[in-house]
């Protein structure tokens, strides 16, 4: 969620006001979220912001549809003649926005290029693809290495750009299917998005769209009650009070798919950022002794955001959570004889890297430990130097988030949990080089189950073991709240995702 100068993209682009108040008429909509875009290429980055933009302008073989559910969408239809074969049928009358007809060999490019690009994040979500090739006229065969239960999941996240794209061309010019394309980006913080004339679908509901990026609780409730916006999202709790009084105004609200969570070095026997020699998040008992010393009920209470306490990887509504994992009870005296039992009877100092974002959730947490002995520096950045740190393992403790965005929690333990695979996209967000060969077989074994009853099982097996071996600690999980004039009729996705086209003027 990071923005980049694109300097040579603005250039190019005219510059389009955006300071508009008062009521926009029925054919446009603002649109206020709390992100950053980082690149308009929609492989590049594995984030809520850019694939949610990214989803206005290019579309995959299968989506989700609002409930999470898989829907057609490029290819009309699908068959798997054996477990490791899939073969679509590719939606004819399609046109990328340029006017050029998609192909198949445009399928096929777009795997292709995820699979020979490990620079591109997006690429995890074709990381059990071993072969793709175009058949017939319209279709394409797609094998993977081995029988994936979720796969149509993760095929929601592999957009198709057309044959030959570049990262140079992609971020220059946005040429997917979608009902929306780009009509120009401020170097500040606003987008401009025109309706599709060409769209193979149902047209879309406006001409324009114009998300307005980066906006803090206030902005965005300063954007509503303006004018300037007539949707937003803000998990600001004075939200409510502040739209009540218009009666113009519906709250929404959703939970969400992502998880915050403190992470740490596992790897380095001694980590910078720290007052001791030794790296203490090495040993166990003292990631137990921070896990208890968290209040999360207290750490909710006490956020100007709305929120729910998260124990697990995943929360309550990703397929995998445990329900019969107990939440931890906060104990300051048993975390400090865990530290005590570990070789840190006084604690230790730590640096902690947090978003700036999340400087509030930093906060709360340096209190909280610092009442078991662990006293906390916060360094707060902007996303792009944050998320530099952390992929460069660089940080010794941090704070960030991680979703479920295919609603399986396959997707965070290969991603996130798997030790890092030269070999295959494994561990490609696993920040904190967590390792556990045990963990790593199981997680593999677990994607090739084709029964839901036995990947269920596995899923939940496996959150036990790490509730107990902890290579991250869970803090809360977000709930996504929006408001919207009553003017306007939308439900918020369970994926978090704001697609124009869902939008619709109340008859």
């Amino acid at each position: 969620m990071r923005i980049k100068a694109m300097v040579l993209f603005l250039t190019e682009c005219a510059a389009i006001g955006c300071g508009m108040s008062g009521r926009r008429d029925s054919d446009s909509i603002g649109i206020s979220v709390p992100y950053e875009l980082d690149s308009l290429d929609p492989h590049a980055r594995d984030t809520l912001s850019d694939f949610s933009i990214a989803s206005n302008l290019y579309e995959p073989l299968v989506r989700f549809d609002a409930e999470m559910r898989i829907q057609p969408a490029l290819a009309s239809s699908w068959e798997t003649p054996d477990p490791l074969t899939w073969v679509f049928e590719i939606r004819s009358g399609v046109h990328f926005h340029d006017g050029k007809l998609l192909t198949p060999e445009d399928v096929v490019y777009s795997f292709r290029r995820l699979r020979d690009h490990p620079e591109l994040e997006m690429r995890a979500y074709a990381a059990d693809v071993s072969e793709v090739a175009a058949i017939g006229v319209r279709q394409v065969r797609i094998r993977t290495k081995l029988p994936r239960g979720a796969f149509l999941n993760k095929l929601n996240f592999v957009l198709i750009v057309p044959r030959g794209s570049t990262p140079d061309r992609l971020n220059r010019r946005v040429d997917g299917t979608g009902p929306y394309t780009l009509d120009a980006r401020k170097s500040g913080d606003s987008i401009r998005l025109i309706q599709n004339n060409g769209y193979w679908g149902k047209a879309a509901p406006f001409s324009t769209v114009e998300f307005h990026l980066a906006r803090d609780p206030d902005g965005a409730i300063a954007d509503l009650l303006s004018g300037r916006s007539q949707l937003i999202q803000s998990s600001s709790k004075k939200m409510k009070s502040a739209i009540q009084a218009t009666g113009r105004h519906e709250l929404l609200l959703r939970d969400s798919l992502y998880v915050k969570y403190l992470g740490y070095d596992m790897w380095r026997d001694a980590t910078p950022y720290c007052s001791t020699s030794s790296n203490p998040f090495r040993n166990v008992l003292v990631r137990q002794a921070i896990n208890v010393a968290i209040d999360r009920e207290q750490l909710v209470a006490a956020l100007s955001t709305h929120a729910i306490p998260c124990w697990e990887s995943v929360p309550r509504s990703v397929f995998g959570f445990n329900p019969m994992i107990p939440p931890p009870s906060p104990n300051p005296l048993l975390a400090k004889k865990l530290l005590t039992r570990a070789g840190y009877p006084d604690g230790f100092a730590i640096t902690l890297h947090t978003r700036r974002i999340l400087a509030e959730t930093a906060v709360l947490v340096q209190a909280q430990l610092a009442r078991v002995g662990i006293q906390v520096e916060i360094e707060a950045l902007p996303d792009d130097r944050f998320f530099g740190v952390v992929e460069r393992h660089e940080a010794s403790f941090f704070i960030s988030r991680f979703g479920c965005p295919t609603g399986d929690a396959g997707f965070i333990l290969e991603n996130a949990v798997h030790s890092p695979d030269p070999n295959v996209p494994y561990g490609g967000s696993n920040w904190g080089q967590y390792a556990n060969a045990s963990v790593d077989r199981a997680i593999e074994e677990c994607g090739g189950l084709l029964l839901d009853t036995r990947r269920l099982a596995s899923l939940q097996s496996l959150m036990w073991v790490l509730t107990e071996d902890l290579p991250r600690i869970p803090l809360y999980s977000d709930q996504d709240v929006y408001a919207i004039e009553r003017a306007y009729s939308w439900q918020p996705r369970n994926d978090g995702y704001i697609l124009a086209n869902e939008i619709r003027m109340r008859e």
